[in-house]
């Protein structure tokens, strides 16, 4: 397989070394960029410290489509191409950013799949609360879904991050590294509260996180995922749900009882409210569906 040019890989190292101090971005998130911007570089001829003409860019892209990448990925990667591009306008390589020229395919979003009220509860209950384990593992999908949280944002939270008391809890390494306040179900108190006096003996001295292994050692996103499995395989229900599912319901339920959308953001931590939209087409169209159950000409 050829490689890149050296001059090339300084740019490339440049670059993903400003966006790092820069924007703060994760390491998955620079290893894709890095990806993107190697195969440009074995795609066209010439330096990337020579900003690329818009014909070569859609040539580029074509050349993607062709290999089989999905409509996202191009998205991503032209996403890609435009900050690079950007980049070199930025420190002078460049004049302008011919990759702004490159039209975004559009992508169908997928709707996130989500469990119905009755079925979170059927889960949540199916855990042996006797058993530490047992307790610990409904305290987690009760947060999950109590709060919306993501599995690595549940692994992250310690236990001064918890205000039991007026039911809160701190979120910290969710995307974009800000922390946010979230409210916390008063069953999710519960399930925790059920779950503090196993975790006092099983957490190591001065062990700050509120979720930890039958050895004392914190969880991490991989067994978040064991647990919700387990969960759903007991109570028999919602096959292939993920930790993600009852963040997904966490913001469905609300939607569907009137929260306001802008609200549902704050408390999952999207940057942007076009994230969070996505949950109004499912209770839209669960609203539409009633309406055709219910209504006398609703099947017409």
């Amino acid at each position: 397989m050829p490689e890149m040019q050296e001059e090339d890989r300084l740019i490339l190292e440049t670059f993903l070394a400003d966006m790092r101090g820069r924007r703060g971005l994760r390491e998955h998130s620079l290893s894709a960029m890095g990806g993107d911007l190697e195969r440009l570089s074995l795609f066209r001829p010439g330096s990337l410290a020579r900003s690329p003409d818009v014909d070569e860019l859609r040539s580029f892209v074509r050349h993607e489509g062709a290999r089989g990448l999905s409509t996202r990925s191009i998205a991503r990667e032209i996403s890609t191409l435009r900050t690079f591009c950007d980049w070199l306008v930025e420190s002078s390589r460049a004049g302008s950013n011919p990759a702004r020229l490159v039209v975004l395919p559009k992508v169908v979003r997928k709707l996130p799949g989500f469990l119905g009220v009755d079925e979170v509860l059927q889960v949540i209950e199916s855990f042996d609360t006797d058993k530490p384990l047992g307790a610990r593992n409904r305290a987690v999908v009760d947060l999950l879904y109590g709060a919306g949280l993501r599995a690595s944002e549940a692994c992250s939270v310690r236990l001064l991050d918890l205000d039991a008391g007026r039911r809160l809890v701190r979120v910290s390494g969710g995307k974009g590294g800000k922390d946010r306040i979230v409210p916390v179900a008063s069953g999710s108190i519960e399930s925790i509260e059920g779950w503090l006096p196993f975790r006092s003996f099983l957490a190591g001295e001065g062990a700050p996180w509120l979720f930890v292994s039958g050895r004392g050692r914190k969880l991490d996103p991989r067994d978040i995922r064991r647990i919700v499995s387990a969960g759903v395989l007991m109570a028999a229900r919602a096959a292939g749900a993920t930790p993600h599912t009852f963040r997904h319901s966490f913001a469905t339920h609300l939607l569907d009882r009137g929260a306001d959308l802008r609200a549902v953001q704050d408390m999952l931590g999207h940057s942007s409210l076009s994230t969070t939209q996505i949950y109004t087409h499912l209770t839209g169209e669960r609203l539409r569906e009633a309406y055709r159950k219910a209504h006398p000409r609703g099947e017409d």
